[in-house]
């Protein structure tokens, strides 16, 4: 995976959200109409409010994901033998990596133009709709620059919530699953916390 790809793999959750909607059909409008606006938050920023702007669009774009499921898929196994306050601590580290990383990167991509699939994926019974689009990263890239971004999302209510990005087929939960292991192999839950807290500062 080149550089391109492994950037949106990260920020790539955070551009097509704000997911308010009754049914799969009304998620691709949706989902549509939100890609613009938060490329229309974007580009306000001129040089002088980057923070501001930044702000705006994290505070418009975080509500709409499922960061406590999205870290319980990430940990994976001892998500289960976490007390409550390791999961709260987990899950709030995990959020704040995520959202550094979006921060220090999406003003890159400004430009990008996203597509969205009309017809989205229902499995499981109903129970999960996947959205697949199509992000060219700037007005200047090529068809050959095209990043394939799917989002599953569930229903919670009458919204559905995004728990999972996959950049190329690549699952980031999955990603960061294997990364964590290792990780909790050496340090337990606590050590886990540890570096996704200090990762986030």
């Amino acid at each position: 995976m080149n550089a391109l790809k492994k950037t949106l793999l990260t920020t790539a959750t955070l551009l097509c959200c704000s997911i308010a909607f009754a049914s799969p059909q009304d998620a691709v409008e949706q989902v549509k109409a939100n890609s613009v606006e938060i490329l229309k938050i974007l580009n306000k920023e001129n040089g002088g409010n980057a923070d501001a702007v930044r702000l705006e669009a994290e505070q418009y774009a975080t509500p709409y994901f499922d960061f406590e499921r999205m870290t319980a898929l990430a940990v994976g196994q001892p998500w289960k033998q976490a007390t409550a306050q390791q999961k709260q601590q987990l899950t709030a580290a995990f959020k704040a990596k995520l959202i550094r990383i979006y921060s220090g990167t999406m003003f890159q991509y400004k430009s990008a133009q996203v597509k969205v699939n009309d017809k989205p994926r229902v499995e499981n019974n109903g129970k999960q709709v996947i959205i697949a689009t199509e992000v060219l990263p700037s007005a200047n890239a090529t068809k050959n620059d095209i990043v394939h971004i799917d989002y599953t999302t569930y229903q919670h209510g009458n919204n559905y919530r995004i728990y999972d990005v996959k950049v190329e087929g690549q699952s980031l939960v999955t990603v960061y699953r294997n990364q964590f292991k290792e990780i909790v192999n050496k340090g337990g839950i606590d050590g886990l916390i540890a570096e996704l807290q200090k990762e986030s500062k």
